[in-house]
């Protein structure tokens, strides 16, 4: 795994698609909040998919965002099921939290972009994190994490822009790893 790489080609996906890009952030983050969180899961990874696509050299299109409703139930149960599993591991002994969080962040992209249902999903997820080194997809979670707050922190609504970013990176290191 590369993570100066996956963050390359997120930046250059996101220049090069950026007001596909900004608006599809802006139209998930609004409608996210309009359904106090409920959609968020899936418009976020439409969001995704966008950093898939272009990885890809397939179109991206704004309304493709909406796209991941479709499997609405599995990515809203499999993003509560994975936020109890890491809470339960960082209440533990948070090491457990840590690596639970790395094994499963690819989930929902399988989950979507491969059809898969929840248990399959985090099952790929987790083969695919530990057979490409399980501490770098940790560090890249960490700077994902900071990249994608930085805006809120610095700017607040420089959020709109960083958040892109870091979904993209994790996008985009999916795309690599799952060849």
């Amino acid at each position: 795994m590369d993570i100066v790489k996956s963050f390359t080609d997120a930046f250059n996906i996101y220049i090069k698609n950026f007001v596909v890009i900004i608006l599809a952030t802006l139209v998930a983050m609004i409608l996210s909040a309009v359904t106090f969180g409920i959609l968020a899961m899936p418009l976020f990874v439409g969001v995704m998919m966008l950093f898939v696509k272009a990885k890809k050299g397939e179109p991206v299109e704004f309304m493709s965002i909406f796209s991941p409703i479709k499997r609405f139930f599995a990515l809203f149960f499999s993003s509560i099921w994975i936020s109890i599993l890491v809470l339960v591991g960082l209440v533990l002994l948070i090491v457990p939290g840590f690596i639970w969080a790395s094994w499963w962040m690819f989930t929902a992209l399988f989950i979507f972009d491969k059809g898969m249902g929840i248990g399959a999903g985090m099952a790929a997820s987790k083969v695919m994190v530990r057979k490409n080194n399980l501490w770098l997809h940790l560090l890249l979670i960490i700077l994902a994490g900071v990249v994608g707050n930085l805006g809120y922190y610095v700017f607040r609504i420089g959020y709109l822009f960083t958040c892109p970013i870091a979904m993209g990176a994790i996008a985009c290191a999916y795309v690599d790893e799952s060849k």
